[in-house]
């Protein structure tokens, strides 16, 4: 149980020291943005908004040059589908309190599906002239409106089987089969580099309704690392003569790149209080992972194993039953390489429709719909809409609200921010902060949160 304890305590901490993770991309998880649930693809501007609609880029509020010279700052999203901080203190945090078989009964019921989920993104903002996550807004001839960014997103996504904890709470019985290697996950570290252009113009039948209206496109190179399970399963059973095990698991990794493209338009109301901006992300995207491509195996297998055998041993594969595969040599066999084959798995498709409503000049509404076309890279197919507010009790002072359904999971945010503060050609921002919930509105209940944190930025213009 002290075990069971830690793993809880583990996986509701893991959701709550910090985007799966719901539909973030690349570089879109900036503390403005996190603090309003994600409702940033009206708002965002200059560099930024090559990651969220090249056609912001056109828009006048816009600057024509911006170069985001120093930008510090991280965002780490973390959640699990199953545990909370709640779960934990009402299980493990009274002395001497005794575990229950109904408790126990609870705790497994509280997982979901076949087993406990985690998701973990981590997206650095760092500076060297040319910042990840961040880049540089310049014009070029023909009123064309242009940027360069780089992009970085590392995370993991992955599954504990169920069985595992049943184990863990009620130990094993004999002649029942536990499904132990029912393992699933994924891994990556990606990086981009975006060239975004933006025009705008205005069609006939939109002048009627629209004071601006601007279109925009991304282009982008794409490259990194990526690890998956291909496929596992197995287990063991328990019988009064000894265990039975056979388990393994099929994975495959590769670095690799690829090219995308993004698509925007973006349009402002008569009275310039409304902006309306539709983009679609990770349009046409191709990845091939070809480079250092393998697929692997790893398994164990044992037809008799008792505590007994488990004594005066020196390595743990001589517990197992593997055997070798290579008859030249007496080593037992764990891991076997399968093959060398490039594969394909590219960024899901993204359609982003947000709008921004300026209510009075200190405050912001802005609401946001995010479909993405399919799952992978901690990005999940289920609609996701979110909601947000800024208002600033004076210019250099905002405070931000926000709450998303749907995505990975619902939640909330909170934000604040002292800056920006102006200078000539310039501006400084001091601090940015977000806080979100994930898989819950409240944080004791939550099933995992984000924190989005700027210490320093600052940008020429």
């Amino acid at each position: 149980m002290k075990f069971v304890k830690c793993f809880v305590l583990t996986a509701a901490l893991v959701g709550g020291f910090s985007s799966a993770v719901q539909a973030y991309g690349m570089g879109d998880t900036s503390p403005r943005a996190m603090s309003l649930g994600q409702s940033y693809t009206a708002l965002a501007r200059g560099p930024e908004a090559t990651f969220w609609n090249p056609a912001n880029l056109a828009l006048r509020g816009s600057p024509k040059f911006a170069w985001q010279i120093v930008d510090l700052g991280l965002t780490l999203v973390a959640e699990n589908n199953s545990f909370s901080v709640q779960t934990y203190n009402d299980n493990f945090t009274e002395k001497d309190h005794f575990i229950s078989a109904d408790d126990k009964t609870d705790l497994l019921n509280d997982i979901e599906g076949d087993g406990l989920k985690m998701n973990v993104d981590l997206d650095p903002y760092l500076s060297a002239l040319v910042p990840i996550n961040g880049g540089v807004a310049f014009p070029l001839p023909k009123d064309i409106r242009s940027a360069i960014s780089l992009g970085f997103k590392a995370g993991f996504e992955g599954q504990v089987p169920k069985d595992m904890f049943e184990l863990m709470l009620f130990g094993n019985e004999f002649d029942k089969q536990y499904d132990i290697a029912k393992w699933d996950g994924s891994g990556w570290g990606l990086f981009s580099f975006n060239w975004a252009f933006a025009k705008a113009i205005m069609p006939k039948q939109f002048k009627k309704y629209l004071s601006e209206f601007t279109v925009g496109g991304t282009l982008k190179v794409i490259g990194g690392g990526y690890a998956e399970v291909l496929r596992s399963d197995g287990g063991f059973i328990t019988r009064v003569e000894g265990a039975e095990l056979d388990a393994y698991v099929l994975a495959q990794s590769g670095i690799g790149s690829g090219f995308g493209l993004d698509l925007g338009a973006a349009g402002v109301t008569k009275n310039g209080k409304t902006t309306v901006s539709v983009a679609l992300l990770n349009f046409l995207d191709t990845m091939s992972w070809s480079t250092e491509a393998r697929q692997d195996s790893v398994f164990a297998s044992a037809d008799d194993l008792r505590g007994t055998r488990m004594l005066d041993v020196e390595d743990f594969e001589d517990v197992l039953d593997n055997g070798n595969v290579d008859s030249d040599t007496t080593d037992t066999d764990f891991h076997l390489k399968l093959g060398e084959e490039s594969f394909s798995r590219s960024l899901p498709a993204i359609l982003r429709i947000g709008a921004a409503h300026k209510v009075m000049p200190r405050l912001t509404v802005v609401g946001n719909y995010d479909q993405a076309f399919s799952d992978g890279f901690g990005i999940s197919s289920t609609p996701r809409l979110s909601g947000g507010a800024e208002y600033r009790l004076v210019p250099w002072f905002p405070t931000r609200i926000g709450l998303t359904v749907g995505g990975r999971s619902s939640g909330s945010s909170v934000g604040l921010a002292f800056g920006p503060f102006n200078f000539p050609h310039g501006r400084i921002q001091l601090f940015d902060l977000a806080l979100v919930t994930r898989g819950g509105f409240f944080p004791g209940i939550a099933k995992g949160t984000a924190i989005s944190i700027n210490f320093f930025k600052l940008e020429i213009r």
